[in-house]
């Protein structure tokens, strides 16, 4: 990335650009700065909570430890009738709120008598006590001990311990005997109510089971008699062989069926070849039906033999012969046969079919019926079933009714707790709360924590410039330099002068700033260098005229220069030269009233001429913007290697915005820690308007010490107060 300065082209580093990295200095110089606000008000708040924390009742915390156990020990086998599964996991969790509740804290409260402790009495005031009569009092009374309650189960706290089966019962209070007497109570009443839960579970179960058992001893004989009954209408001595006769008959009647269908199918299909053949008049001797039948099989052969004997005999004998009327004779007898032969089997395929058919339908009507019969069967076999199923239901039921009274019975008077203490509770010797050291501790943290807070809000409020840093992150401006704060501000005037280069070695900081300055405009722009250098500020009292009369002496003490005093509404660099009010200065020279030479005053320091203001003219914008004050530069130009020109300030005025068309560069002077930023932009902004080369900024009246306190801008030890003598 590069960046230009005047005409000239600086490369710049991306990532220090960007500020990747975090700057903990920064921050550090941040709390740095107001550490000992921020440490006296974390001690201020130490201090208070220390009294307010010794102030406050020391509160006692004792505690009770319980076993409860999943499950009881079984004294003799009986299965639980009370509707609670102890091996449930949300069964601690159970007991534990029941621990918690408010009937077993009333209970400890009427046993221990705490309704009249101070701690558990009511502590506002009760205007019903005034009123008279019983009812007024009772209520009243009522009142008191919702009150002892309500502040009993404040105190209390039930914990269990994470993967036991231990319940920890603690109580708090100011008096350590009574935190133990009252944790020690709460768990007894405890086990005591599970011991009174189990014997009145006990006792309803008893009454419950003995109703109920009763009732199914009527049903069990009231379903045996309907079970009899129903075999004695039916005649069932054996139901096991009820369906055994129907279900044979229906099995060798399907199987007969089946064959029979087999065999009318085939009937079936000789019937339909030979009976369209013989309705139509067709010759039944090419049926494969009939073709089947051996009979009809030899006739053909016989009819075979006659047709070959007359075929033979006609190639002989004619028509006439007795031999040939012989053997048609015989053809005829064959062919009759076979005509014969074919009709008595058609007539047979007739009868078989007609046979089947009938066998068939009789199979299907004794097969029906003998459904039906199974059927009914199964209908009687299927109540007898549910009657007998409802007699063992009932006995079953009645029999668990029964064994579940007995044992009941036996282990009612037997009270098993389920809840046993295992670690009584003792006095406490030390109090629970406050936690004194922690508190004050944690108050002392989060102050300083606040400070911090405060002190970053603070930082990122203040939109004042206070370091190079400030210059390149706020204003996005280059920093030319940086002017020290000297103790006495008359020497930052007279320090730079020929008279005063004692007071320049009184700071080796101050006159290398300056010189550091000079040294960067020169080095801007080598092949051009700046000849015309304008100073001018957001607002006024920067240090602006202080600064320009120093960096004439800077350039003067190289080259010949001069310092003109562009501020003609409120003059300085007279007043500072020490010269005499109505010297002639710029005001005449562009007047006319005045010649150069006149104008021009000497400051004691070689090659360094100055023109003061002069007179202050009545519209002093009309004089600068004259052709005249453009002639003046460059006449001056010619005579001087630099001129300095301090202006007005950008703000109040637009002085320097007119002046800046003359200078090759211009020098933008902050104060340090007081000039506000959105000043310094809007003054950047005018300036730029204008096309104003800026060079760049320069921060006056910086405070040295206070920077090196906190690390704000390092100079090291590198100026040591003897350093101009070394």
């Amino acid at each position: 990335m590069l960046m230009k300065r005047g005409k000239s082209t600086i490369p710049v580093d991306e990532d220090w650009e960007t500020g990747d990295e975090i700057d903990w200095r920064y921050y550090w110089s941040i709390i740095n700065r107001r550490k000992w606000s921020i440490i006296g008000l974390a001690l201020g708040v130490g201090l208070l909570t220390t009294l307010v924390v010794f102030a406050m009742t020391p509160i006692y915390r004792a505690s009770t430890t319980l076993l409860i156990e999943s499950q009881a020990p079984n004294v003799v086998s009986i299965q639980e009738v009370y509707g609670l599964d102890t091996r449930s996991q949300d069964y601690l969790a159970t007991q534990v709120e029941i621990m918690g509740g408010r009937p077993i804290a009333e209970t400890v409260v009427d046993r221990l008598g705490l309704i009249e402790q101070p701690a558990f009495r009511p502590q506002h005031l009760d205007w019903q006590s005034w009123l008279p009569g019983m009812q007024k009092r009772a209520t009243s009374r009522q009142s008191e001990r919702e009150t002892a309650v309500d502040a009993y189960l404040d105190k209390l706290s039930i914990e269990p311990v994470r993967n036991t089966q231990l319940v920890r019962v603690e109580f708090e209070s100011p008096d350590p005997r009574l935190a133990a007497r009252v944790a020690e109570a709460h768990a007894k009443a405890y086990i005591e109510s599970t011991l009174e839960a189990r014997a009145e579970a006990t006792r309803s179960a008893t009454e419950w089971m003995a109703t109920r058992l009763e009732s199914l001893r009527k049903e069990l004989q009231a379903s045996e008699a309907s079970l009899q009954a129903y075999r004695e209408q039916e005649h069932i001595v054996d139901a096991t062989g009820l369906k055994a006769l129907p279900a044979s008959e229906i099995s060798n009647l399907s199987a007969r069926l089946l064959e029979v269908r087999q065999a009318l199918a085939a009937a079936k299909i000789a019937y339909l070849q030979v009976t369209p053949a013989a309705g139509e008049g067709q010759n039944l001797l090419g049926v494969p039906a009939l073709l089947a039948d051996e009979g009809m099989r030899r006739a053909q052969a016989a009819q075979a033999t006659a047709q070959q004997a007359v075929a033979e005999l006609e190639k002989r004998y004619g028509a006439s012969h007795p031999k040939m009327i012989a053997a048609q004779n015989e053809l005829a007898q064959a062919t009759e046969n076979l005509n014969n032969q074919a009709r008595s089997v058609t007539e047979g395929i007739r009868k078989r079919y007609e046979a089947a058919k009938s066998e068939e339908a009789a199979i299907v009507a004794a097969l029906n019926r003998a459904g039906q019969q199974y059927q009914q069967v199964g209908r009687k076999e299927a109540k007898l079933e549910s009657l007998q199923r409802a007699v063992d239901t009932n006995r079953q039921l009645y029999d668990l009714f029964f064994k579940r009274l007995s044992e009941t019975s036996a282990t009612g008077d037997l009270a098993t707790a389920r809840a046993r203490i295992v670690e009584p509770a003792v006095i406490p010797r030390v109090p629970a709360r406050p936690h004194k050291l922690r508190i004050v501790s944690v108050a002392v943290l989060l102050t300083l924590l606040f400070g911090v807070g405060v002190a970053f809000l603070l930082a990122s409020l203040d939109d004042t410039v206070k370091s190079s840093r400030d210059v390149e992150e706020k204003l996005k401006r280059p920093l030319l330099g940086i002017e020290p704060r000297l103790a006495d501000p008359a020497l930052s005037a007279a320090s730079m002068l020929g008279k005063g280069e004692e007071a320049g070695e009184t700071d080796p900081r101050f006159s290398e700033a300056i010189r550091t300055i000079r040294t960067a405009i020169s080095l801007d722009n080598l092949d051009k260098p700046h000849k015309i250098i304008l100073v001018t500020s957001s607002i006024g009292n920067e240090g602006k005229s202080i600064f320009a009369l120093n960096l004439a002496v800077a350039f003067g003490r190289a080259e010949r220069t001069l310092l003109l005093d562009g501020d003609l509404r409120r003059p300085a660099v007279g007043r500072m030269l020490g010269l005499p009010r109505d010297a002639p200065g710029l005001s005449e020279l562009l007047a006319s009233s005045a010649r150069l030479p006149e104008c021009v005053s000497g400051t004691g320091v070689k090659d360094l001429d100055a023109i003061p203001t002069g007179f202050i003219p009545p519209d002093p914008l009309q004089l600068l913007s004259s052709a005249r004050m453009s002639s003046a530069l460059k006449v001056l130009a010619n005579t001087y290697s630099r001129i300095i020109i301090d202006c007005a300030p950008i703000l109040p005025v637009s002085d320097a915005a007119v002046l800046s068309k003359y200078a090759d560069c211009v020098l933008y002077v902050v104060k340090s820690d007081a000039t506000k930023v959105p000043q310094i932009k809007n003054g950047l902004g005018l300036l730029e308007r204008v096309n104003a080369p800026i060079l760049g900024i320069v921060l006056t009246q910086f405070d040295v010490r206070k920077a090196e306190k906190y690390a704000d801008y390092a100079y090291g030890n590198y100026y040591e107060p003897d350093a101009s003598k070394s």
